[in-house]
């Protein structure tokens, strides 16, 4: 079904305007015949049978225009086809008659929807519910009942609602009162109805109030990122008679009375897929996890409360659509030449931070560049592309990590440049506990990006996993170091230079030296040589950095006026 929620804003304006000019037809255009008259205009739908006037209610006025117009008295009809009662062609005083039978509740053409709204968990009516009921066919919408304003003691029957598969209804509640509304118990209060077989159905929307206790637990599940997802799909919940308790149902747990049901998904345009059990995605996993087990709910499934309880949690498990895969392409050159470098040995390593399968090893060869191919896992971390070796007498390379958001065919590249070691070893760097200048190399490694000299805002990874205190050397140029992962699994962390509490616990340290933290050092390479000493400041992490000092009103509107001049 589509998603009418996202078009109705949009709709509003154009498609409810062109409906609505398509729909009056001027009595001039109709053929008269002995009083009857005739119409060819294909384009105009039904709306509501008896809906003459198409004030959106079927009432004595709509008996009263159409008996002025048969009788001559009037040219004007808001709806011929909503006042072609018996659908054949031709407005007489056959459909006079059907009308007049609508009216007093005995005949009529057409569907009759009664609306019922109630809590969830009481079945108790909600009153002062405003009630809009849409009408969709095919890409045109139109107002069958725009906020009626709901009260139980007074029934809420729409009559000659066209039957036809083409239509579908969209019933939609508004302005709820206090205590629901907040927590959506049916997601955004929409329901959409077809009628089918059952031309006379009692339609209950049923919304949970904020405080209700979720009895049921949902859990949506993607095993290539290995979280759950909330927006891959709608989620619907029936009971064993096919009556809706959750038509539209975003991710979240719910509440449901004891009895039967069946909860079945409406995917999203997303590249996955509900898991097939006897897919080599699904074997794959079991490999991982062999404990994990998987069953068809390409059909939903089916469960049950009981005292309050529900029989099972509500799991769908999504997987990559069949044949779909990501791919890494790497390429190593040798930065003296710039042709690919041979014997450099690589691994690609899929979840190196839970349990680290090795999916590929290979050594670089004459060819400029190798693809792994097949890599089904998305999210963090899912997969390292390692450096296991370097060829003597060259120096560079690190590990690289790759997340995708999805498996859908994407590609990543890297280039690892390998630069010959000609030049001594004259580089190194310290990391230090900014509050006693302690040295603390043992802390972990650090990374380096080379500044590109014609574009100073570009730069390029150029190695990863240097330990600190050791020497090393690299190519003239400029340069940004950051410490790494590792210094912060350890609890430490620099100190930001952009806060007045970092500035002050910085004191006496030149700014210009970082790159916006104590972490973060800017240095340049000439002859071998760094133009200042490498440190790394940091400090043990305390969550209380992270603590944003929010400047005084007047302070910010003058800094907004000031940025703004600046910007003229």
């Amino acid at each position: 079904m589509k998603d009418f929620r996202r078009i109705k804003p949009l709709l509003t304006a154009v498609i409810s305007a062109a409906a609505f000019l398509a729909l009056h037809i001027p009595a001039a255009s109709a053929a008269e015949s002995d009083g009857a008259r005739t119409f060819d205009d294909e384009e105009v739908i039904v709306t509501q049978f008896g809906d003459v006037n198409l004030d959106q209610f079927v009432g004595i006025s709509d008996a009263v225009q159409l008996q002025r117009f048969l009788l001559g008295q009037s040219e004007e009809l808001g709806s011929w086809k909503n006042a072609d009662i018996d659908e054949d062609g031709v407005v007489d005083s056959f459909d006079f008659t059907l009308l007049r039978k609508q009216l007093t509740g005995k005949a009529g053409n057409g569907g009759t929807l009664d609306i019922k709204v109630v809590d969830m968990v009481t079945g108790e009516p909600i009153n002062n519910v405003d009630v809009s009921v849409v009408g969709l066919y095919d890409d045109r919408y139109f107002d069958v009942v725009n906020y009626y304003h709901y009260n139980p003691d007074v029934p809420m029957v729409l009559t000659g609602l066209p039957t036809d598969d083409k239509y579908t209804y969209m019933i939609e509640l508004c302005n709820l009162p206090g205590g629901y509304g907040s927590v959506i118990g049916n997601w955004d209060q929409q329901m959409f109805y077809k009628f089918g077989d059952n031309t006379e159905k009692e339609l209950t929307v049923r919304v949970l109030s904020n405080n209700a206790k979720r009895n049921v637990k949902i859990n949506l599940y993607d095993w290539a990122n290995g979280m759950s997802i909330p927006y891959y799909c709608m989620l619907n919940v029936t009971d064993k008679n096919g009556d809706s308790y959750y038509p539209t149902l975003r991710y979240e747990d719910i509440y449901l009375p004891d009895g039967e049901y069946h909860a079945d998904i409406t995917l999203f345009d997303y590249p996955v897929q509900l898991m097939d059990p006897d897919s080599d995605f699904a074997k794959h996993i079991k490999e991982i996890y062999p404990n994990a087990e998987f069953s068809d709910k390409s059909g939903g499934l089916d469960f049950v409360v009981k005292d309050g309880k529900a029989d099972r949690e509500l799991t769908f498990d999504f997987s990559p659509k069949d044949g779909k895969s990501n791919y890494i392409e790497v390429s190593c050159i040798d930065g003296s030449t710039g042709k690919p470098l041979e014997g450099v040995e690589l691994s690609v390593i899929e979840a190196p931070k839970e349990y680290a399968m090795t999916v590929e090893k290979w050594t670089s060869g004459k060819e400029k560049s190798k693809i792994v191919g097949g890599l089904v896992m998305a999210g963090p971390w899912a997969y390292k592309l390692q450096v296991d070796k370097v060829p003597e007498g060259y120096t560079g390379g690190y590990d690289e990590y790759f997340h995708w958001g999805e498996v859908n065919e994407y590609k990543s590249d890297i280039t690892y440049v390998f630069y010959p070691e000609t030049e001594p070893k004259l580089i190194s760097a310290d990391i230090v506990n900014i509050i006693d200048n302690t040295v603390m190399n043992e802390l972990g490694t650090f990374e380096i990006w080379k500044i590109n000299d014609n574009d100073p805002a570009r730069i390029e990874k150029v190695t990863a996993g240097v330990k600190a205190g050791e020497k090393f050397t690299l190519k003239d140029g400029s340069y940004l170091a950051g410490v790494g992962s590792d210094v912060r699994d350890n609890g430490y962390v620099g100190v930001s230079l952009l806060t007045e509490k970092g500035k002050e616990l910085a004191n006496g340290l030149n700014e210009d030296e970082f790159f916006g933290n104590t972490a973060v050092i800017l240095f340049t390479v000439k002859d071998g040589k760094a133009d200042r000493d490498l440190v790394f400041y940091v400090k043990e992490y305390d969550p209380a950095d992270d603590i944003v000092e929010v400047e005084e009103e007047e302070d910010a509107s003058l800094y907004e006026k000031k940025y703004a001049a600046e910007e003229e």
